[in-house]
């Protein structure tokens, strides 16, 4: 028995297929300019969440001028991770009155024409949306110094003008790995990821480290499958996993994590969903551990408009609203006890309250 213990030429753009958007009204707010980058994206978390004086004052400035486009490797209509990005955009088109366009399903081969081609088009603000990115959005930045580059799940970014945005990796890693621990009856956790790139393997390094503190002894195995869409490729990695003898599954890989969950329901697995909230896919879902990207990239969008976002790398997690964990359900609602959902629960608060888990 386990044992469990407390503690993201103009031509080429077409050809991929631009969504522009724009809508009226508009959103500032004042800061102080000592402020850190990291201060000013949290901030402008807040500020997105509800009406403030700032908002109104900020209707009379005219931000219709202002181009947003977006990179996307996965489809805007994934139901997850990429549709959330291209929700941020719709966001700030109604909220600013800006002309927004993305691309989506880019390969990797269209990551530097497809950037290139929104800032020779005079594009203000390029968002690339995912890890695999980053590369591409160094080499970019690096010649239009005047435009601003947001790379979202990056720990770095470039002076003068790249700013990465970490949405949590480790916090969201962790929590992840604690609903996975108590879950797990022989402490063999499997996970399907995407890519290996610093915010994945960062996630996987606090899944490990959380998932042994809660049930001492257990063990978590990572299989990359190289793809954020090819679900028959993640239903393959699980089947894998479970073969291996693991008997709860997790997965970092988009809307690919749906074929894990099938593979799960198919074979009596329990699954904690991440990244996305695909409960409805599998009765193997016990609950989802959600990244919300929207609310990060809606505030370094903020922060880009208003002049203050620059380069770095910036961080929001839970306390900002971007990570959370939803109601327990499916075949395995019943499987964790009381004082397992309490040791969640103080986890989570933990988080709010912005505790540094990588020091635990």
């Amino acid at each position: 028995m386990k044992r469990k213990v407390l503690a993201l030429g103009l031509s080429v753009l077409m050809a991929v297929g631009l969504m522009a958007g724009c809508g009226s009204a508009a959103s500032s707010s004042e800061a102080a300019p000592a402020e850190s980058k990291e201060e000013s994206v949290a901030e402008s978390v807040a500020e997105s969440e509800a009406e403030s004086e700032a908002e109104a004052e900020s209707e009379e400035v005219d931000y219709s001028a202002i181009q947003i486009g977006l990179l996307l490797s996965g489809s805007a209509n994934d139901g997850g991770w990429s549709q959330l990005a291209a929700d941020a955009l719709t966001n700030a088109a109604a909220k600013y009155g800006c002309t927004t366009n993305f691309s989506e399903s880019l390969q990797p081969t269209d990551f530097e024409t497809t950037m290139r081609g929104y800032a020779d088009a005079g594009y203000q603000i390029i968002v690339a949306h995912g890890a695999e990115f980053l590369d591409t959005s160094k080499t970019v930045a690096a010649d239009y110094p005047d435009i601003q580059f947001i790379n979202t799940s990056s720990m770095s970014g470039q002076d003068p003008n790249l700013a990465g945005i970490d949405l949590g990796s480790y916090e969201f890693g962790f929590l992840t790995g604690v609903v996975c621990g108590l879950t797990s009856e022989n402490g063999k956790i499997g996970c399907v990821n995407a890519l290996e790139g610093d915010t994945t393997v960062l996630w996987g390094e606090a899944l490990k480290k959380a998932a042994a503190m809660v049930h001492p002894g257990a063990e978590v195995t990572i299989v990359y499958t190289g793809s954020y869409d090819d679900q028959l490729k993640a239903k393959q990695a699980t089947q894998e996993l479970i073969n291996q003898g693991c008997d709860t599954i997790t997965e970092n890989c988009d809307a690919a994590g749906i074929g894990a969950i099938q593979q799960c329901t198919e074979s009596g697995v329990v699954n904690v969903c991440a990244v996305s909230d695909y409960r409805d896919q599998g009765e193997s879902v016990i609950c989802a551990v959600v990244q919300n990207s929207t609310i990060g990239i809606e505030a370094a969008i903020d922060s880009a408009i208003r002049g203050e976002l620059g380069s770095g790398a910036v961080s929001v997690g839970a306390a900002e609203g971007v990570i959370t964990i939803t109601d327990f359900g499916g075949a395995y609602a019943d499987k964790l006890t009381d004082e397992e959902r309490a040791i969640i629960a103080d986890y989570y608060q933990r988080a709010l309250d912005k505790e540094d888990f990588s020091k635990l």
